[in-house]
């Protein structure tokens, strides 16, 4: 079975989304999507649609229960069937009209299968692969119960047999213990028989007794009576008493809203907004005079500060002047460290030359320049080469692991020669045991038979549900008195032909679409551009070059009007003067300034470039709305030419679908009868070649034996000799991987010693080379080698410390003197005074005095520009204060503010009585126990309120009185009741027996529980042998190779040790070595787990009807390759059922493109 498309019409997150599994050879799909988009909702999804939604889900946070509903198209065997599911108790599967189907519709294409096994068997994510690999782990000592649990997908198989293990001991043993349940329930019974032979029964007379019981109550009764009355007559006349002051407050509140008159109503605040504007206008007028008088004293202030301009123009080049002195000031005497240091560096390199017997100059590093790079120069030429030392010391490394691998080899062959003499001893005691090839096919015929007697009802009801389906899928044709072969005859568009058409449709459909929405970008794109530019304007103000022209055409007019005479000096000095200083000023701004000059200019290029791809995206919408409706015209022409009735594409496309359901539910009948008839023959033929074949082996064989019984049989027969052959096999691979292994071992032996000689050989050509005699031993080579090395590191230290550190130096000191003298000739006008340390020192106070003059500036510039800002939210203030009052003048009617208190006072009294009056009334409909104002009223004016008092006196009296008397008898009825019951007995005895039954049943319990889980433990046990026995050759073998396969060749296959009791699963590396399920990676056990999975899988496969496996995340811990190997392990089995695989990582894509080939469907999510 597999999906053609799966509809998430209302789940989840969902709403009427369609995901496509197009049929490919290698049915592979893979769905793609972030975190939270729904990838293991769609794993659950699968699942309900099959099996049926749960009674309670989490997924109903978007749709209501009711209106959940998931749908796909199903194709198994040429069968094929669109349905929905529903959430609901009945009635949950719907065809494509909502009308109901039968639960059992899904049969043909689930098989068998459960929910719970569908979920175990074909549904695998990364927790369960990691679980299931962390409970290999726990098994790794029981190969059955690694194979079974990974196998069947049931995890943690160890803990459930333990744990039923335990629960049998606490239920019953042999042996008795107080912490056992039935020794419990036991000890129980006893107690209970032993209390009921204690209890006795007794009888005595108890007629008077009765009679003073049923005095008492009669006394009773007739005392409530009496209370009740007395209660109902306090209750009227506390009512009386409670409401009579609110009626008279509720008079005279209405008497009082009356005297008011007419009163115009205004807002519940209005004199609280009265009150606030009065104070905003006093506070707006005490801030207009204070921040008058500072503004007039912070523009007298910030006229009093000068700047120095010029100062400030190289403040960058005065600060990277006093960092250089600072950095540079411990210079002069870190050259003399290093001198010094150089020194004693040369002083240690002659002691290590001297005792190599080397001459050593005498003179040392204190002559000039030229003489000390002599002098270092003739002691480096007496050191042999680097590469000769280099080689000296690889040897002396070389000699001690040359010798030990020459005493290992040795040791390793005589190792590996009595493993291959014990694997032989074991081979030639194997027995030999070969099936015939007829009986493993005619068993293997046998057991795809499966159950006989189920086979043929399955056969017969095939053949049911076809010509339903057929008459059916004609019902809902609409054809009427058309016949199947009229059908195949009508000439209709194909279905590819139909969906190039659709595809061309939605293509055009989608070009338009990706056009508009293009534009639509664009559009955007230019807006923002435009809006970008225009605040970038209002943001730095860029200086551009014809600014700059022409304040310098003023400063030019000024200067020819001087020099032509048509000024006076003394006029036009001022005028040119300030268009010098204007014009010079613009150009620094904008030399300073160009770099926001040219963003502006490269701003507007992008605008430019965004109008010209805008107007081409017009065009191209354009363009595609016309291809659209030339494409609508063509269609109409073809149904015409077809004589196909007027119909939109999407409706042709369901109508050719029901037509294809038709044809098919004919062919699926036809199928079905042929097969009906030839199973019985089928059956019987079995039986006769089964029955032979067993004969044939060697077997004694019942005539009478059923086909079950023959091929349950034949199957121990086959096990047996699959058992010998694994054996042999493993037996067999083990002595051919010995016997290369050791002819190995006795290469790698000559090796060694070739190596050993060669290095004798290498030894003493490389003395020569450094200079040492021949017999030299290796100790004192050793030491030679550590003084070359002492005078060679000290010549490299002191070349170190004058190139590196004297020389350079030196060049910063002079870099910085000059750097100090520009500076000083810039600002001085001359030679500089001083050495450079003290130019840096002054020109850095007066930078620091510069600005902090500059800051003054600004910060009185930033507190006028506040002062003003505040003298302009006065202003503000007082205008609004005044408007605000305007609507509480226009409503109350009144054209002055002095008029508005009185009318907020006068409204507010209303209002005050307004709520009293329904404050009162609504007290006396709570608190008048459900009388109206009227009957309340009548109560208080009957009754006389100045006696009401002594009343409820006398009332009280009477009340208490009764209750005391109802006390008295309530105390005899209990006493009379008491000896009536003492009388009549106990129940001891009932209750003895209840504990007896209680203890039966608590030990029936214990029993029979015991029996259960006694025989859970069993079954389990045997469960697991039994698979161990049927499916460990093949299944073994299939794991192997992709166990191999996943672990890109570091294993190559895996073994069983038939050595251990129980036998242990190991995995094989390519060099022999064989590694444990404990002394595995935590990845390379989930790789192990994967490829048992999907060895069982395809076993199971085989022999059962394939249904879609959900692989959810499974590589999201591997890298590239690793993931390569898993996407092909799953290939091979796309190619016997459909594969949907979940990922988060779309570069995955890529990966299974490489595998799958570029036509691999995709879904993103």
């Amino acid at each position: 079975m597999r999906f053609k498309y799966f509809d998430l019409v209302r789940y989840g997150k969902f709403t009427d989304r369609r995901l496509e599994f197009p049929q490919a050879r290698r049915d592979f799909h893979m769905v793609v999507g972030p975190n939270e988009a729904g990838k293991s909702t769609l794993r659950q999804a699968v699942s309900d649609l099959l099996f049926g939604f749960p009674v309670r889900t989490p997924l109903d946070f978007l749709h209501p229960k009711n209106e959940m509903r998931l749908g796909a198209w199903l194709e198994h065997a040429g069968e094929s069937l669109e349905f929905h599911r529903t959430k609901g108790n009945k009635n949950t599967l719907r065809d494509m009209d909502n009308t109901p189907l039968p639960d059992t519709v899904l049969d043909p294409y689930l098989g068998t299968a459960t929910g719970i096994f569908f979920d175990k068997m074909f549904g695998l994510d990364h927790p369960r692969l990691v679980q299931g690999g962390n409970d290999m782990l726990k098994a790794q000592d029981d190969v059955g119960q690694v194979l079974f649990q990974a196998a069947a997908g049931v995890a943690s198989l160890g803990r459930v047999y333990e744990a039923l293990q335990a629960e049998a001991a606490l239920l019953w043993a042999p042996k008795k213990s107080k912490d056992r349940q039935w020794y419990v329930a036991q000890t129980q019974l006893d107690e209970a028989n032993a209390a009921l032979k204690a209890v006795t029964v007794r009888t005595r007379e108890w007629a008077e007794a009765h009679k003073q019981v049923q005095d008492s109550q009669d006394a009773a009764h007739a005392l409530r009576e009496q209370h009740m009355q007395l209660l109902a007559r306090r209750t009227k006349l506390e009512r009386i008493r409670r409401l009579a002051p609110k009626a008279t407050e509720l008079a005279e509140s209405e008497n009082s809203l009356q005297a008011l008159g007419p009163v115009t109503e205004l807002p519940v605040d209005a004199l609280a907004m009265l009150s606030k504007a009065e104070l905003e206008l006093a506070r707006a007028e005490q801030r207009l005079a204070i921040h008058g008088l500072e503004e007039g004293r912070l523009k007298q202030a910030l006229a009093d500060i000068h700047i120095d301009d010029a100062l400030l123009a190289l403040a960058a080049d005065i600060e990277s002047l006093e960092a250089l002195r600072h950095r540079y000031g411990m210079h002069a005497q870190n050259i003399e460290r290093y001198q010094g240091e150089a020194a004693s560096l040369w002083k240690d390199a002659t002691d290590a030359a001297l005792q190599l017997g080397w001459p050593v100059p005498e003179q040392g590093l204190t002559a000039d320049a030229t003489q000390v790079e002599s002098v270092l120069s003739a002691m480096q030429e007496r050191l042999p080469a680097l590469p000769v030392r280099r080689h000296i010391k690889q040897l002396l490394s070389d000699h001690s692991g040359l010798v030990q691998a020459v005493q290992n080899s040795a040791k390793a062959m005589l190792s590996r020669q009595a493993e291959i003499d014990t694997v032989k001893a074991r081979l030639a005691a194997l027995p030999v045991i070969h099936p015939q090839p007829a009986l493993r096919v005619t068993l293997e015929q046998a057991i795809a038979l499966g159950n006989p007697e189920t086979a043929a009802d399955k056969a017969s009801a095939v053949v049911n549900k076809a010509q339903a389906e057929l008459e059916h899928a004609m019902a809902g044709l609409g054809v009427a008195g058309k016949t199947v072969a009229e059908l195949i005859a009508l000439r209709v568009p194909s279905v590819p032909a139909l969906s190039r058409l659709t595809a061309q449709r939605q293509e055009l459909q989608a070009d338009l679409k990706m056009a508009q929405t293009r534009h639509n970008e664009l559009t955007g794109a230019v807006q923002e551009k435009e809006l970008a530019i225009l605040q970038y304007k209002q943001l730095h103000h860029p200086i551009t070059r014809n600014d700059v022209l022409q304040v310098r055409e003023q400063r030019d007019q000024a200067w020819g009007a001087i020099y032509s005479g048509e000024v006076t000096l003394a006029v036009g000095a001022q005028v040119f003067e300030q268009s010098l200083g204007r014009a010079d000023q613009l150009a620094d701004a904008r030399l300073d300034n160009v770099q926001e000059a040219a963003e502006l200019q490269n701003r507007q290029h992008q605008l430019e470039n965004e109008m010209q791809r805008r107007d081409h995206a017009q065009v191209l919408c354009l363009a595609q709305a016309a291809k659209l409706q030339e494409f609508e015209a063509h269609w109409t022409e073809l149904c015409q030419g077809l004589g196909l009735p007027a119909m939109s594409l999407e409706q042709l496309a369901d109508w050719l679908a029901q037509k294809d359901r038709v044809l098919s539910a004919a062919s699926s009948l036809a199928s079905a009868q042929r097969d009906q008839g030839g199973l019985a023959a089928r059956h019987a033929q079995l039986v006769s070649d089964l029955r032979q074949a067993l004969q044939a082996a060697g077997l004694a064989v019942d005539e009478a034996s059923s086909l079950s019984a023959l091929r349950m049989q034949a199957s121990d027969y086959v096990s047996e000799a699959e058992k010998a052959k694994v054996l042999r096999t493993a037996l067999s691979d083990q002595l051919s991987e010995a016997q290369p292994i050791l002819a190995a071992l006795e290469q790698a032996a000559d090796s060694t010693q070739e190596r050993l000689d060669s290095w004798s050989r290498d030894w003493a050509l490389a003395l020569e080379r450094a200079g040492l005699p021949a017999d030299t031993e290796i100790a004192v080579v050793q030491g030679a080698l550590a003084l070359m090395e002492v005078v060679a590191e000290k010549l490299q230290l002191i070349r170190q410390r004058r190139v590196e550190h004297i020389d350079v130096m030196r060049s910063e000191l002079d870099g910085f003197a000059a750097m100090a003298g520009r500076l000083a000739r810039a600002l001085y006008g001359g030679e500089p005074v001083g050495d450079a340390a003290q130019i840096s020192h002054d020109l850095s106070a007066r930078l620091l005095s510069a600005r902090q003059a500059q800051k003054q500036a600004a910060d009185v510039g930033q507190e006028l520009a506040h002062v003003q800002s505040q003298l302009r939210l006065a202003h503000e203030a007082i205008q609004l204060a005044g408007a605000s009052l305007q609507p509480l003048m226009q409503q109350a009617g009144v054209a002055e503010k002095d008029q508005l208190r009185p009318a907020i006072v006068c409204s507010d009294r209303h209002r005050e009585l307004a709520q009293a009056i329904a404050s009162v009334q609504a007290e006396l409909l709570k608190d008048g126990d459900g009388y109206t104002r009227e009957q309340i009223q009548a109560e208080i004016d009957e009754a006389d309120l100045a006696q009401l008092a002594a009343e409820l006196d006398a009332l009280h009296a009477d009340i208490n009185f009764a209750t005391a008397e109802q006390t008295r008898v309530a105390v005899e009825l209990a006493d009379a009741v008491r000896r009536l019951d003492g009388i009549s007995g106990t129940d001891a005895a009932a209750r003895a027996e209840s504990q007896r039954q209680e203890a039966l049943s608590g030990m029936a319990d214990a029993a029979e529980r015991y029996v259960k889980v006694f025989t859970a433990a069993r079954l389990l046990r045997w469960s697991i042998d039994r698979y161990r026995e049927e499916k460990q050759g093949p299944m073994l073998a299939r794991a192997g190779a992709v166990f191999s396969q996943l672990t890109l060749g570091s294993f190559e296959r895996l073994a069983v040790d038939f050595d251990r009791d129980p036998m242990v699963l190991e995995g094989l590396r390519a060099d022999g070595a064989k590694v444990g399920i404990g002394g595995l990676s935590d990845g390379t056990r989930d790789q192990l787990y994967l490829a048992l999975r999907l060895a069982a899988l395809e076993l199971h496969l085989g022999q059962a009807a394939p249904l879609p496996f959900i692989a959810d995340d499974l590589f999201i811990n591997y890298d590239d390759a690793r993931a390569r190997a898993g996407l092909q392990a799953l290939a091979a089995l796309s190619e016997q059922t459909q594969v949907i695989f979940l990922s988060h990582h779309d570069h995955l894509a890529d990966v299974a493109r490489s595998v799958f080939g570029a036509e691999m469907n995709v879904l993103m999510l």
